[in-house]
């Protein structure tokens, strides 16, 4: 991301309403809602992305082949939620990788066609915030120029397409901008398990229609709240709802290298009583990879606004298409906590950190 996006939206940024425990989410959400909408009024010039340089190199494909994109199908509509369902409750967290292993559910294919960028941004991961300055991020975004297709992730029947004008399908109207939702066949714990691509600058799909992985849904844009064009992707579990939203980066498949598919690092931060330790900053660094990339990952753990972690793992970070062998992981807090993991392929090499986080600073009385 450019330096002169990071300073518009420092600029713009207002220190959200607090309680005593922590940020209001409502008021959060409503703020930066109303000066995200304000922004997205500014030009496109102004707050271009640059989406022409990939992290990775462009010929990594997903494990399935891409299939052909079929002609454009007839006008958008849009539909009502449909009746939603009452999640499951949280199971215990993963303790071991044994439990880990057992809990993957690599379903999804990328919703970019190969030879475009088929693999999630890091400027803006699942569960952060951009140190503060944007909403708590409910998905992940491929960044690719407008007109890009958008091609559906697995099976499923189309439950929305069109946009949300008249009804809000994050937390506000005029959110996502053109839309679509796709209900998968495949159901996780009885649950449905829903893809909502957004921003989308045309959709080619109908309501009711079923599509198959790589079928054709409609084109990358920049509609509703998004600075710069990118697809903003989103896996929903049990009801299509934007607090229903999981980490795409665990059912995304692992693309491929060598012919090998890459792994997943995920992982718990919490504190002595156990409470899980919000936006707090994860190192990941290479020791010796199957890979010529050696450049370390920096990410947050999951804000503690309207997110969740997996069902069955209850991460609150994790990050995918991380290249087979050994890294370190760490976190900092007034001390130093490191663990060393190993990545497999095709599979979530699991974490979990213990720490002592730093006491609150106090706001001096005026």
């Amino acid at each position: 991301m450019h330096c002169t996006l990071y300073i518009l939206l420092a600029a713009c940024a207002v220190p959200p309403t607090t309680t005593a425990s922590g940020p209001d989410p409502t008021v959060f959400l409503a703020t930066r809602v109303a000066e995200l909408l304000t922004q997205n009024a500014l030009t496109d010039a102004a707050l271009q992305v640059n989406a022409a340089t990939p992290e990775l190199p462009t010929t990594l494909t997903p494990m399935a082949a891409t299939l052909a994109l079929p002609a454009d199908a007839a006008g958008a509509t849009i539909t009502a939620l449909p009746q939603p369902m009452v999640s499951a409750t949280p199971a215990t967290p993963c303790a071991d990788q044994a439990c880990v292993s057992g809990a993957e559910h690599f379903w999804l294919e990328r919703p970019a066609p190969a030879g475009y960028v088929n693999y999630p941004a890091r400027t803006y991961a699942y569960g952060s915030t951009l140190q503060g300055l944007r909403e708590p991020h409910h998905g992940v975004e491929f960044e690719n120029p407008s007109g890009t297709p958008v091609i559906a992730a697995a099976p499923g029947t189309v439950i929305v397409a069109g946009d949300d004008t008249t009804t809000a399908y994050g937390p506000a109207t005029n959110f996502y901008g053109r839309l679509v939702v796709v209900q998968l066949e495949q159901t996780e714990e009885g649950q449905p398990v829903l893809n909502l691509y957004a921003h989308m600058q045309s959709v080619n799909a109908t309501v009711g229609q079923h599509v198959k992985a790589g079928d054709f849904l409609g084109t990358v844009g920049q509609t509703g709240v998004a600075i710069g064009p990118h697809l903003h992707f989103e896996v929903r579990i049990g009801r299509n709802d934007y607090l229903s939203t999981r980490n795409p980066e665990l059912w995304l498949k692992p693309l491929l290298y060598n012919n090998r598919p890459w792994g997943v690092i995920a992982g718990r931060v919490v504190d002595t009583q156990g409470n899980l330790v919000a936006s707090y900053p994860v190192v990941i660094r290479p020791i010796a990879i199957d890979y010529d990339d050696v450049r370390s990952k920096y990410l947050t753990t999951y804000a503690d606004e309207t997110l969740n972690g997996d069902d069955a793992l209850q991460e609150n970070f994790a990050i995918g298409d991380m290249p087979a062998g050994t890294y370190t992981v760490s976190v900092s807090t007034t001390t130093l906590y490191r663990q060393t993991v190993t990545v497999t392929s095709g599979h979530i090499s699991w974490v979990t950190f213990v720490v002592s986080p730093p006491p609150p600073t106090e706001t001096p009385t005026p």
